[in-house]
């Protein structure tokens, strides 16, 4: 019999756009950047073609709502982005990228208990989660921050 994991974690969920969300840990979401200055870097992907200032850094700024839907989107005006932490491999140094985001990040206690399959559709789901977990009637997958952000979107 596994054992429940009855004090949880905190994750902050995500909205990717309108219809889209996911999640990652409370302590990978560093800073939030109110209406980002993107700097467009030619012959980019669709869904990461800018880049964010930020700390004297440039982070690359990816789309995930563009990439699960397979194309392009139409407007280029961004409510925040979300400057994430992640760990490339064991035991190397934190590094750090950028998701564009539709609406300020949740907040939200999290428990084994909640743990449910991914959604089904958009298909992409596979590829960018680890788990996911049901909040109400929504299943919110658990992003893949080292996958997102080391090339692995651009295997597809």
């Amino acid at each position: 019999m596994a054992t429940e994991n009855l004090q949880g974690s905190n994750a902050w969920v995500l909205a990717l756009d309108h219809r889209w969300f996911a999640a990652i840990g409370e302590r990978e979401l560093v800073h939030l950047v109110e209406t980002p200055t993107l700097l467009e870097v030619p012959t980019c992907p669709y869904f990461c073609r800018s880049v964010l200032a930020w700390n004297d850094r440039l982070l690359p700024a990816i789309d995930l709502a563009a990439w699960l839907q397979q194309q392009p989107r139409v407007d280029h005006h961004w409510k925040l982005a979300g400057i994430v932490a992640y760990q490339p491999a064991p035991g190397v140094m934190p590094d750090y990228g950028a998701l564009l985001l539709a609406d300020i990040p949740e907040r939200l206690p999290v428990t084994d208990a909640q743990a449910c399959p991914l959604p089904e559709q958009p298909p992409g789901w596979r590829e960018l989660a680890l788990s996911c977990f049901r909040r109400g009637e929504d299943a919110i997958p658990i992003l893949d921050l080292p996958y997102l952000f080391t090339g692995g979107l651009l295997t597809r």
